[in-house]
């Protein structure tokens, strides 16, 4: 089904490591699931009483990342399918993200009472997606691996055929 979603240039870079689709709509799904839930709490249990540090904490902690992530994760799905996603923007993209939701994850659960709301219940979502970064960045990887084996091997035949 989303075999051929990506563009010729990107299946090319990739070298038949993953569908880089899949995994970035992946990404964009639990972004927007993230996002949501953020919101979510944010609006209804975050503002409320003694568990907000001052006004608008928990908008200014938790909103920023999954803003950005559903921003730069919907233009690579565009870049992928009309142009080339390169390995290498896919895994400096994937690191920054999934830094970004690691800490933010991490921030979001230790910051807020367990005992009173669910104030805390975004870190989840957020530490589920810096998951699923870190499995794409890792395919990422793979393929700037596997471009670097093919090229010094086309580079070796070359020299061969130049040779005889």
């Amino acid at each position: 089904m989303l075999s051929s979603f990506p563009s010729t240039r990107t299946q090319n870079h990739w070298r038949g490591t993953t569908n880089p689709a899949f995994w970035l709509l992946l990404c964009l799904t639990s972004t927007i699931v993230t996002l949501i839930v953020t919101i979510t709490i944010n609006a209804t249990v975050v503002q409320d009483g003694s568990n907000d540090y001052s006004y608008g904490t928990g908008w200014t902690m938790m909103l920023p990342i999954p803003v950005f992530a559903l921003v730069w994760t919907a233009i690579d799905v565009v870049v992928c399918r009309f142009a080339l996603l390169h390995p290498i923007h896919a895994l400096v993209m994937s690191l920054l993200l999934a830094l970004g939701y690691a800490v933010t994850g991490a921030i979001t659960i230790a910051m807020y009472e367990w005992d009173t709301d669910g104030s805390w219940a975004p870190g989840v979502p957020m530490l589920f997606t810096f998951l699923l970064y870190t499995i794409y960045m890792s395919y990422a990887a793979r393929a700037i691996h596997a471009g670097k084996k093919m090229s010094k091997s086309n580079q070796r035949m070359s020299n061969l055929q130049g040779s005889v």
